[in-house]
């Protein structure tokens, strides 16, 4: 494993690192408890208790954010459930956290890889919106059409199905909620909202409608035929003489019913179509007038943003922008780029970390306008000057030892100043001042070492050293 910390190698044994000292051991037990909670979330999900295994992978990521099983595991479960956003979300974090041999490389490959599919996703998210926005408003039926779209192009969309069941539900149309919810509990078996609906749809369900009695029954205890109609007895046939009456009276209705719909029902028609002419012109201005009176005050609020806009634009033209020190940002800028292409994949050497140290060195934190720039600036020192003084000390410390006093003096120099107080480094820095015949300076290093690191291993070297002086 690698120290948190400074990024050291550690081996598994060990309870604290070699380079920087840092404690390991409630690190090494939170890993234990993340994988504990990822192996539990792989069994859940192997069963698709795609609920369960969402809270406990998301316990592993409290444990350790860092665990790309864990987060690559999540985005599959997400994806499953049809939440394609929340699935790449934790592709590409889990991509940050571990840039090479990554499975969520070829999660994100496969999904980019199909255009048309990629499509389809955004095209149901986008029209799922829409479904929830009518559904909010009211409008069942439009819902409806757009959460059909909806689950063709995304079958495994359980919000969907669960909106669409919701909405079946408050329809009555049960059994169309009820193949919905079916189908979203083949893809979630504990889906806490999925239960819920189910719970509700049995209780509705349970209080049962009664069938209406059907239209060719007359409410008697009658036998029926196989079609479900009354049988009544049949007369015996007797044949009738003609009926003269029977026709003149037939006449006679006639001629009466047509005087009553000319005299009586024409009449009340035409003065029924009138008023609902007059209704429909009254409802008409109405709703020109409300017209009017939105479009007025869209005018009225117009007006007011551009009276606002015309302030805005007189503060800020009076508002003085202070001059920054570019030099000092680009520099700042550029030794960031540096490290961080230098640093991507994973190959950054110690000569690359003293060129970005003599790049940062350059920029003055406590100078800098903007404070988040200085943080920037320290918290990228802190990174790098470790490694530059190990770097600027070695080669110090050969060019020394090879009597190139010059070179070995301007590296140790370096070192000094990133890592200041190291012992080594103030004693090779005495050696490269007496080998140029600065002894004065020579001298300075050595006393330091005697004086303010008594407790180091150079004290002797440093003692012999001032003798020869």
């Amino acid at each position: 494993m690698n120290c948190p910390k400074c990024g050291n190698v550690v081996a598994d044994r060990r309870t604290r690192c070699e380079m920087c000292g840092k404690d390991l051991t409630i690190y090494r037990r939170t890993s234990r408890l993340s994988n504990s909670y990822y192996n539990r979330g792989l069994e859940k999900a192997k069963v698709r208790d795609l609920t369960g295994a969402i809270l406990m992978l998301k316990k592993s990521l409290e444990m350790n954010k860092r665990n790309t099983n864990a987060r690559n595991l999540l985005g599959l479960v997400f994806f499953e459930m049809g939440e394609t956003v929340a699935a790449l979300s934790e592709w590409v974090i889990s991509k940050h956290f571990q840039a090479k041999d990554n499975d969520a490389d070829v999660y994100m490959n496969t999904i980019s890889s199909n255009p048309t599919k990629l499509d389809s996703m955004n095209q149901a998210i986008k029209k799922y919106n829409i479904a929830l926005e009518s559904a909010k408003q009211g409008s069942d039926d439009l819902a409806i059409i757009q959460l059909k779209k909806v689950v063709n192009l995304n079958p495994h969309f359980i919000r969907a199905l669960q909106l669409l069941a919701l909405i079946y539900m408050k329809n009555n149309e049960y059994e169309r909620a009820k193949k919905c919810l079916l189908r979203a509990s083949k893809i979630d078996l504990t889906n806490t909202t999925t239960l819920r609906y189910r719970d509700e749809l049995n209780q509705l369900m349970a209080g049962g409608v009664a069938q209406p009695t059907p239209y060719w029954s007359d409410g008697d205890k009658q036998s029926s035929d196989s079609t479900g109609k009354a049988l009544t007895p049949i007369s015996t046939y007797r044949e009738e003489k003609p009926n003269v009456w029977l026709f003149v009276n037939l006449v006679l209705g006639v001629i009466i019913g047509i005087a009553a719909v000319f005299f009586l029902v024409v009449p009340t028609v035409k003065q029924n179509a009138g008023s609902e002419y007059v209704t429909q012109i009254n409802d008409l201005n109405s709703e020109m007038s409300a017209l009017h009176a939105k479009l007025s005050s869209a005018e009225k609020e117009a007006d007011n943003y551009k009276a606002r806009y015309e302030e805005l634009k007189v503060k800020l033209d009076a508002i003085e922008i202070p001059e920054v020190d570019g030099a000092m940002y680009d520099n700042l800028i550029k030794a960031f780029n540096l490290y961080y292409d230098l640093n991507a994949d994973g190959s950054f050497t110690q000569e690359e970390a003293l060129e970005v140290a003599d790049l940062l060195y350059a920029v003055k934190p406590d100078s800098m306008d903007l404070k988040e720039a200085g943080l920037v600036a320290e918290k990228l020192r802190t990174l790098v000057y470790p490694l530059a003084a190990d770097t600027a000390h070695e080669q110090g410390k050969k060019a020394v030892e090879k009597k190139d006093y010059e070179t070995g003096l301007s590296l140790l120099l370096k070192a000094d100043i990133y890592s200041p107080d190291n012992a080594s480094t103030i004693y090779y820095l005495g050696k490269a001042y007496q080998g140029l015949g600065q002894n004065d300076q020579a001298k300075e290093c050595y006393n330091k070492i005697i004086n303010e690191l008594p407790n180091s291993s150079f004290v002797q070297y440093a003692k012999l050293r001032l003798e020869e002086l």
